[in-house]
């Protein structure tokens, strides 16, 4: 096996990771597949490898509702916002259905559902501004990626598309993106 390694004159790649200390808090319910604390297990993978001191551990700001609606609609994050647990059963059962939220959807109500979401969103939008500034070469965001949310409609466990966030982002400083979903 041939081990590469780098020339001297080679620059080092900077490399920037974003992670939120609060992120394997959250919980889907009973029985849900998407699992928050796998990304806590990611992290702490990468803390028991060492990796982390190779990167620049960032912790991430958690994207405010300005932020978020420069691609997902104002009613709708209003909803995202304020649902609790306590108010899913009377007052906000309509507006639920009709933002594809809740029991009988794959994106259920469960405590902190924004502040998971504002924290995803927050670290892509942090990750496409270095880049875009040159302040990185590389933006790992292991709670990124949750690219199924229309602009006023959870789907596929996404709530926020911080994908399409992230991507508005550098097309404030780049005439084009490229995207590759590989899931």
């Amino acid at each position: 096996m041939e081990v590469l390694v780098p020339k001297e004159d080679e620059k080092r790649r900077r490399v920037s990771y974003f992670y939120d200390l609060d992120i394997g808090s959250y919980y889907y319910g009973s029985g849900h597949p998407m699992k928050p604390q796998r990304m806590q297990l990611t992290h702490e993978l990468v803390k028991s490898f060492g990796l982390h001191k190779e990167l620049e551990v960032i912790q991430h700001h958690k994207a405010n509702e300005l932020e978020i609606e420069r691609f997902h609609g104002s009613e709708y994050i209003a909803f995202l916002s304020n649902i609790t647990l306590d108010q899913t059963k009377l007052d906000w059962q309509g507006a639920a259905r009709r933002f594809g939220v809740g029991e009988q959807t794959d994106c259920p109500i469960f405590e902190g559902l924004f502040d998971f979401q504002a924290s995803c969103a927050g670290g892509s939008i942090q990750a496409a501004r270095l880049l875009a500034a040159g302040k990185t070469d590389i933006a790992i965001n292991w709670s990124g990626g949750l690219h199924h949310a229309r602009k006023s409609e959870a789907s596929g466990f996404c709530y926020v598309n911080d994908i399409v966030l992230g991507i508005l982002e550098l097309l404030n400083h780049f005439q084009r993106v490229m995207y590759i979903d590989i899931d």
